[in-house]
């Protein structure tokens, strides 16, 4: 317990503390594919379940969740749970993360509606949806003009995350498997 305690210091302020009035909590990158937050009354330290906008089949099919303290989706929503920390990127390996880009651009592909969502919807949301933007063709700094043109100004202001995306080969996000260079599109 002490250990995540020490390490409440890199989780990023509430939702509502770091957003703009207008801006929503989900914003459509593509036709299908959509990055957002998560909702501050949709976590699980909350004991009362005060009313916040839920994720049911309604809303998507499938559900990337990068934010460990947000609650589960509705019943019949395919969630992948990864959560890691908006800093310094030493907590995961891009093997892991091409696991998640892969099934998520799979689902996207074949007409599912996706949402990627993180804390804030900015950052690890961010950071996903790059590299599903990648593994569809987009140049790095195509993925991220997007995602600023259709969500926020603010995605991927965390710089380490800018820099390591600025040096991936795309080639190894393209593949089957991470670093193939068979290209599956």
């Amino acid at each position: 317990m002490a250990i995540y305690e020490s390490l409440k210091e890199y989780e990023a302020p509430t939702y509502s503390d770091l957003h703009e009035d207008d801006e929503p909590l989900w914003s459509e990158i593509l036709p299908g594919l959509w990055q957002g937050g998560t909702d501050d009354n949709d976590v699980v330290e909350r004991r009362t379940r005060a009313k916040y906008k839920e994720i049911t089949v309604d809303n998507f099919d499938t559900v990337v969740t990068l934010y460990a303290s947000a609650n589960p989706v509705d019943w019949f929503v395919r969630e992948i749970r990864y959560g890691f920390w908006d800093h310094d990127m030493r907590d995961f390996d891009s093997e892991e993360l091409f696991d998640i880009v892969r099934v998520a651009h799979s689902d996207w592909k074949r007409g599912k509606r996706v949402l990627v969502r993180c804390q804030a919807g900015w950052n690890r949301s961010g950071l996903i949806m790059a590299l599903i933007l990648i593994r569809e063709g987009y140049s790095v700094r195509e993925a991220i003009q997007l995602q600023r043109d259709m969500r926020t100004k603010n995605v991927l202001c965390n710089t380490t995350f800018v820099n390591w995306l600025l040096k991936v080969n795309p080639n190894d996000w393209q593949g089957l498997e991470f670093g193939d260079d068979t290209v599956s599109n």
